[in-house]
């Protein structure tokens, strides 16, 4: 049977909750797919708001949000700024979404 701190899933469990809310929104879920797919390298407010059909405000929270959960990283090029994948993030975001699914996993197995 496989242990798990308390304290530790306390932890990663108010982090996954704040990413999987970022990615709660199909918009940003198009945006990322659109950065993935090398569709687009970096992408500023006015891009999103064109791809989407969003306001610029609207796109500006919805890369805010993308930043905040360090999924996307800012970058001031002249007065523009463009955001792309903040990977050193998406790799420890990556370690805990597999920790989470490798404990349900290990439960399902058990189960068989």
């Amino acid at each position: 049977m496989t242990k798990v701190k308390t304290e530790y899933c306390c932890d990663i469990s108010q982090e996954l909750e704040e990413l999987f809310k970022a990615l709660g929104n199909t918009n940003r879920l198009l945006l990322i797919y659109s950065l993935a797919s090398g569709e687009v390298e970096q992408v500023n407010v006015t891009q999103m708001a064109q791809m989407m059909g969003l306001t610029q405000p609207a796109a500006s929270q919805h890369l805010k949000v993308l930043k905040t959960a360090e999924i996307l990283v800012a970058n001031k090029q002249g007065n523009q700024i463009y955001y792309t994948f903040n990977q050193t993030a998406l790799l420890k975001h990556k370690k805990k979404i597999d920790f989470l699914f490798g404990c349900v996993l290990t439960k399902c197995n058990q189960n068989k």
